[in-house]
């Protein structure tokens, strides 16, 4: 099946980059996009199938760009941001199955705060159940940049249509309405999680650990218990003696 995961980082956030490495160890098939760099990372490259350098000058939607290199239909693309702490591969495997098979050409792995009765996938795999829900311009930002599957041709043509966005204004109305033309997901079930900034289905947990440069609150950051231990975790190992600002709360400028 021809996918793969994609790892969006700068060298701005080496220590975060170093975190969504560990956790993706697991991943065979993965590439990392990162800006040019006279630094020795090549303890970090080693542990990338591939490695694609984007001009750290270009706006954020030229530098993914670069990805036109990619010999892939579909990838998982990811901002070293996003911790994918636990996933099960078999679950997302069958996503790209359905993406073939519906023309589909993308799903957020976002949790989607309802279920649209009239265009909907019902999916039951590995002990999980779910709802693929369609989305359009009229729901909460079409385009995003969460953690996400892409028909890599699908992004790439929004992408050329916006070169000149950046992280910020690429989720705004004019790239929405674009991206109407598109089959575009959401995920769905009664039964989610809670994982800081955002809410997760069980089978793809994501943290996103850290916002405008500030990580997520050590306490009171609306975690599941569980994730919340391997967000202390994660800090008491890779973050602890760095200079990163802890938040307060969760949203606090």
């Amino acid at each position: 099946m021809k996918y793969c995961y994609v790892i969006y980082s700068h060298t701005d956030y080496l220590d975060i980059l170093i975190i969504a490495t560990h956790y993706l160890d697991s991943c065979s098939n993965k590439k990392l996009i990162i800006n040019k760099s006279d630094k020795d990372l090549s303890s970090i490259y080693k542990q990338y199938n591939e490695v694609i350098f984007y001009d750290d000058s270009l706006p954020y939607a030229s530098r993914l760009l670069e990805l036109q290199s990619l010999s892939m239909e579909y990838i998982l693309l990811i901002h070293e941001i996003d911790i994918v702490i636990k996933q099960d591969m078999i679950v997302i495997e069958r996503l790209v199955k359905e993406m073939i098979d519906n023309n589909i050409d993308r799903i957020d792995l976002k949790y989607a705060k309802s279920a649209n009765n009239n265009e909907y996938i019902n999916l039951y795999n590995n002990g999980y159940s779910f709802f693929l829900t369609k989305q359009s311009s009229k729901d909460d930002c079409l385009y995003n940049v969460n953690p996400s599957i892409w028909k890599l041709s699908s992004l790439l043509e929004t992408l050329n249509k916006f070169p000149n966005k950046t992280y910020r204004t690429i989720e705004q109305g004019d790239v929405f309405i674009f991206c109407d033309k598109f089959n575009i997901y959401k995920m769905y079930n009664e039964k989610y999680l809670e994982c800081g900034y955002f809410r997760c289905l069980p089978f793809f947990q994501y943290l996103h650990i850290s916002h405008s440069g500030g990580l997520l609150p050590l306490f009171n950051n609306n975690l599941e218990e569980d994730i919340n231990k391997e967000y202390h975790s994660i800090y008491e190992t890779f973050l602890s003696k760095g200079q990163r600002r802890v938040r307060k709360i969760l949203h606090d400028g």
